[in-house]
């Protein structure tokens, strides 16, 4: 199989490619298989033009190496196309992948999707902006903006930014009103945030949330109506405890599509951890099936949720 492997240069954990060991190692791992495999490093601004690039000469399977926006970005180029996407964890969250249930370690990654297989996922969007993972406003999306902000700064200097975001956050009473339309009914909420997700969250005990797959065709809705950041910051503790559906402040819901309106004219999103500003209202929407990706072999079981097309790479 003709395999490219694009790799954003900035992503967080990038090393050494082009003569470190890392480099031999990924490439192995797919010649391995029998595989045609070529990689590209490029700048963050270059990764969309090679990815072009690689589907007009033939590509077969793309692997895109970056964190969760690069791989955002690949899959927007890769919709209801033939090809799919495989994911070298790259990123500070690498949440797609988790979700994947892809090593988080590269050599592993790179061995485990040189053998895997090809299964078809979901795809969210907002305003026809796609998303893979969440999509969120309010105090999250805040957060979001502080960590793009301090990208490339001394690690000094990115702490204290750190400490200055959560203590605004901790210290906020922002509430925006809402008109929530989920196709069976409408609410007028007051929200400090909300989170809607590509598919539902377990409550499972776990630092970061999982998932039951990204097949069941739905957006899964989550609203703060905390009083305070403080308040909310508990609920993120429950929630890593596996405990979130019992907070009394979270409404929960589920549904093909979600309208929300408010009196103001922009809201600051956070999709996959990208902030950008998006006017209002917010139409979001469920795509079922509608990305190819690459994923463990063996791992196509309903705790996975993929729903498994072919095992052409091993």
């Amino acid at each position: 199989m003709k395999i490219h492997v694009v790799v954003n240069e900035r992503a967080g954990t990038v090393l050494d490619w082009e003569t470190g060991p890392l480099r031999d190692e990924i490439l192995s791992a797919f010649r391995a298989h029998g595989h045609n495999v070529t990689l590209h490093v490029v700048p963050p601004e270059a990764v969309l033009g090679t990815i072009a690039k690689v589907l007009a000469e033939g590509c077969q399977a793309l692997i895109v190496g970056g964190g969760d926006g690069t791989v955002r970005a690949a899959a927007g180029a890769l919709l209801h196309s033939d090809v799919p996407l495989g994911i070298l964890p790259l990123g500070t969250l690498n949440r797609l992948a988790r979700d994947l249930k892809i090593p988080l370690t590269l050599h592993e990654a790179a061995a485990t999707l040189a053998g895997g297989d090809i299964a078809r996922i979901d795809v969210a969007e907002v305003n026809g902006r796609i998303f893979l993972c969440n999509s969120t406003f309010g105090l999250f999306a805040l957060f979001s903006a502080h960590r793009q902000s301090l990208r490339g700064k001394p690690a000094w200097d990115r702490l204290k930014g750190y400490l200055s975001a959560v203590k605004e956050m901790l210290q906020s009473r922002r509430r925006m009103e809402l008109d929530i339309d989920h196709g069976q009914s409408r609410m007028r909420l007051r929200v400090l945030s909300m989170a809607v997700s590509n598919n539902r969250y377990v409550e499972k005990a776990s630092l970061m949330l999982e998932k039951d797959g990204l097949h069941h065709g739905v957006l899964a809705a989550y609203v703060s109506q905390h009083p305070s950041g403080w308040r909310m910051a508990r609920a993120v503790v429950r929630a890593m405890l596996g405990r979130f559906k019992s907070d009394p402040h979270i409404v929960q819901f589920e549904a093909n599509e979600i309208d929300i309106s408010a009196r103001r004219s922009r809201v600051q999103l956070s999709n996959d951890g990208e902030p950008e500003i998006v006017e209002l209202p917010l139409q979001y929407r469920i795509r079922p099936g509608a990305l190819k990706v690459l994923v463990p072999a063996n791992a196509l079981r309903a705790d996975v949720g993929q729903t498994r097309e072919a095992a052409v790479l091993r």
